[in-house]
């Protein structure tokens, strides 16, 4: 037995038995790997901690295992083990059209409200919603169309050294929310708070569509046009200042390619969508797009719900391609159901209490998606987050939600290893993460993390060693 480290006073070692001491390749033994971590990665953190699955649960590797590092993207596996925790895997959110006053004829005298719990929208909803008002009869809107927000508290803090916004967690730097991965949470949420810019050089004109476009999306094209011979470039960012997305790049004749870029006021603009909508539909809006922030009692004339999909189908896209609205999303709508409060201090105070109910320290989660440079977590307590979600009633929906080898963000990596492997990436700067499972055939599953912070090398180099570790622990 050849210890390498000590975590919370229990003594946390890589095991080599006999029958493993003279594996033939000593590059893909753990112990070796795991030596070598400091010399691969001069001045970073290379937490790692494994364990087979059972009461006795052996230790197979170890190495700064109880450091605090920056979880990335495996925050996500937090996010979706304690919304299946408080929400469970069937629940749905429901979006709600509220009709405030009185109808004469096909005339609504009063406001239309738009009342969201968190769901992630499409435009298609949008549309059922609106048929179903148009059903009603009603032609117009005397009044305003009402954006009810007051399931979350999104005023947040705003990211580092950044003007200050809703729907951003503590910790996002600057740069985040200027791209479209970095779109910010909101109660009303139409296509992951994104919109689609497509570029196009044709018949010698350049053209630039937004889908879908509302008064809140303002665009400025800075489209030139270039010669055939070039490759031509084009990209979108979200000037938050400013809150105008710039569209730059130079297309040769036949050039076509859409990016999407975030959306800096989503409750409105899903709103302005809707009203747009409404009137495709036959009805008109008469009033302004409006924002509600705290509760107001009324009696309703009408009231049209649409339930969204339960979170069991929700939970496998955000983990197998790590969609960071979604991620954020679903903490928000996990803090309101827990603690009553739709925040992301009330995320960091309901994650706080989670660690402390399993006897763990140094761990802080500012947001569900992991883009927050504030989070820390060791990966001993992601492997403890894993044991307790392996415990649980909805343990196969947890990880069966993870990708395996081939699939979203894995889908070049671990091909080389035979037995099967569901576990979570994570990338931010500096920072590489992998955690979950080893399924073996013949002998307890393996639970792991691998998380490395402060990382200089190259991604590439950063993504072998975990992947090494991960098939040098499925031979164990």
């Amino acid at each position: 037995m050849v210890g390498v480290g000590t975590v919370f006073g229990e003594t946390a070692t890589a095991i080599q038995t006999d029958d493993e001491s003279d594996e033939s390749d000593p590059e893909t033994n753990i112990n070796t790997l795991l030596a070598k971590a400091d010399e691969k990665f001069p001045g970073g953190i290379v937490s790692v901690y494994a364990k087979e699955l059972g009461t006795s649960g052996e230790v197979l590797a170890s190495h700064e295992a109880d450091k605090a590092v920056k979880p990335a993207s495996n925050a996500k596996l937090l996010s979706a083990a304690l919304a299946l925790e408080h929400l469970g895997p069937d629940a749905r959110s429901k979006t709600t059209v509220i009709g405030e006053g009185s109808t004469a004829g096909t005339q609504f005298h009063g406001n239309l409200v738009l009342r969201g719990t968190g769901d992630v929208l499409a435009k298609t909803q949008l549309e059922t919603l609106a048929k179903q008002v148009s059903g009603r009869g009603i032609k117009a809107i005397h009044g305003d169309l009402v954006a009810d927000i007051t399931t979350f508290e999104t005023s947040g803090y705003g990211p580092v050294f950044s003007v200050r916004g809703p729907g951003y967690p503590e910790g996002w730097t600057w740069e985040d929310p200027q791209y479209s991965y970095g779109a910010p949470s909101s109660t009303l949420a139409l296509n992951w708070n994104k919109v689609a810019l497509t570029a196009e050089h044709s018949n010698g004109e350049i053209n630039l569509t937004v889908e879908p476009k509302s008064a809140f999306v303002s665009v400025e094209s800075y489209l030139s046009k270039t010669s055939a011979e070039s490759n031509g470039y084009f990209y979108t960012y979200l000037d938050r200042v400013t809150n105008t997305i710039y569209a730059i790049g130079e297309l040769p004749p036949g050039y076509k390619e859409t990016e999407l870029a975030p959306v800096m006021r989503p409750d409105e603009h899903c709103a302005a969508v809707f009203a747009d909508v409404l009137e495709q539909e036959g009805v008109a809006v008469k009033g302004d797009v409006a924002l509600r922030t705290e509760n107001k009692e009324t009696t309703p004339a009408f009231e049209i719900d649409l339930e969204s999909e339960p979170l069991h189908e929700v939970l496998d896209p955000m983990l197998t391609y790590s969609n960071n609205v979604d991620a954020d999303q679903l903490a928000l709508r996990t803090a309101h159901r827990a603690l009553g409060e739709g925040s992301f201090d009330a995320w960091t105070d309901l994650a706080d209490g989670y660690f402390d109910s399993l006897g763990a320290d140094a761990t802080v989660f500012r947001d569900g998606s992991g883009l927050s440079q504030f989070n820390l977590v060791s990966a001993y307590n992601i492997v403890s987050l894993l044991e307790w979600a392996q415990k649980k009633p909805w343990s196969d929906v947890f990880f069966e939600s993870l990708p395996t080898s081939g699939e979203g963000t894995l889908r070049y990596r671990l091909q080389d290893v035979n037995v099967p492997v569901q576990a979570k990436t994570g990338t931010v700067r500096g920072t590489r993460a992998l955690s979950g499972a080893i399924r073996r055939s013949t002998k307890p599953d393996i639970l792991f993390s691998i998380l490395m912070s402060n990382v200089t090398v190259g991604l590439g180099d950063a993504r072998n060693y975990q992947d090494d570790i991960v098939a040098a622990l499925a031979k164990k």
